[in-house]
């Protein structure tokens, strides 16, 4: 194993961040303390060795995620469209494309399909002969380092999911540029550290980027600042960032030596029916901008429905407080009306004492009178 004693960008200075990385807080770059061995790909056991049929089938698994067969279909239509639009924005047909880490070959094949003269590498052989069985692409084997190709070919090299597994990026980002044209492009889609963030705050949070820290796998992660500068560093100053499929844990980006320019809808449109195979590559976008819109329109679907069932709720609230309410009232009311009651039928006790009172009253005063008029009628005593 190889320990990481510097970050790309010089400093030795590096803390923990975990068992199995370091930070530089210079570049905010993170760096795996120990780099595989066979990770460079040269003498590559083509089953059990890095990157080979086993990294792609029992690893893959393992991880829950699916294997190369079940990708080679589903990645077409979702991730591989993605960067073919950001790809299309940036450079249009005809041109020379090379993809590093191709894997199935399907992105290699949409951009054959596009007019692209499109090629893919990879370490291993048997997933290089994959890719060429699954979509009919050409294939080349091994690094970058390994290739014989003149510098100044191409106008798009690819990195999807490949940055941050190469041992010294430095040098291979350097080979990269040296194979563009001047106008060309590195399309790269890489994981993204949230710079400035400790491994006890992204634990804190459960930050989706922890499944990016991959030992032995991701050796280099880069952040957004440092990406930039480790590109600027290279000579390749210009970089845009569009939106990552997976944007919660990475990042996806344009790097050119040159000023960035875009194409409109119609210019992409116009290239791409100037072949059959490209109208049909223009019928994919059409149907996945079909499928964006329903999914937008479900998404605001269930919005509304979710502000409505609160709504709901909070009227339902509502209603339950005023029944309370009014329970409670009509329980005061009834328990009023029960005092009135006793406090009635005491009153008509008490008048009929009243009454009985005066009654007696009436007749002790006749007596009185009575006694008074036998006093009065009598003599007096002799």
């Amino acid at each position: 194993m190889i320990r990481s004693k510097k970050g790309w960008c010089g400093n030795e200075n590096l803390q923990a961040c975990g068992l199995k990385f370091q930070r530089c807080s210079k570049c905010e770059t993170l760096l795996a303390v120990e780099l595989p061995e066979g990770a460079t790909g040269r003498g590559n056991d083509d089953e059990a060795g890095f990157y080979g049929r086993q990294y792609w089938f029992a690893h893959m698994e393992t991880l829950g995620y699916p294997n190369l067969t079940e990708r080679s279909r589903t990645d077409l239509p979702e991730r591989c469209l993605h960067w073919l639009r950001t790809a299309l924005k940036y450079k249009l047909p005809p041109g020379k494309s090379l993809e590093l880490g191709s894997a199935h070959g399907g992105f290699v094949g949409l951009l054959t399909w596009s007019g692209f003269d499109a090629i893919g590498l990879e370490l291993s052989p048997w997933v290089a002969e994959y890719a060429r069985k699954t979509y009919g692409v050409p294939m080349l084997l091994g690094t970058i380092a390994d290739q014989p190709i003149q510098a100044g070919v191409y106008d798009l090299t690819i990195l999807m999911d490949v940055l941050e597994h190469l041992c010294d990026p430095v040098t291979s980002m350097r080979n990269c540029l040296n194979l563009l044209k001047g106008d060309g492009l590195l399309v790269i889609q890489t994981p993204r550290y949230p710079e400035g963030k400790a491994h006890g705050e992204l634990v804190a949070c459960q930050d989706p980027f922890l499944e990016q820290l991959k030992e032995l796998e991701h050796l280099f992660l880069f952040s957004q600042t440092s990406i930039r500068e480790f590109f600027r560093r290279l000579g390749a100053e210009y970089l845009s960032f569009e939106p990552a499929i997976f944007s919660h844990y990475d990042m996806f980006l344009v790097v050119s030596r040159k000023p960035l320019m875009t194409h409109s809808a119609d210019e992409i449109t116009a290239a791409l029916t100037s072949s059959p195979d490209g109208r049909l590559i223009l019928a994919l976008l059409d149907l996945d901008d079909q499928r964006k819109r329903l999914l937008d329109e479900h998404q605001q679907l269930i919005k509304i429905h979710s502000e409505t069932e609160a709504d709901r709720a909070k009227r339902l609230e509502a209603l339950l407080a005023t029944d309370a309410a009014l329970r409670q009232a009509h329980g005061e009311v009834e328990q009023q009306k029960r005092l009135s009651v006793e406090l009635t039928q005491k009153l008509s006790l008490a008048q009929s004492t009243v009454d009985t009172l005066k009654r007696e009253m009436g007749f002790l005063r006749s007596l009185i009178r009575f006694g008074k008029r036998l006093v009065g009628s009598q003599p007096p005593p002799g």
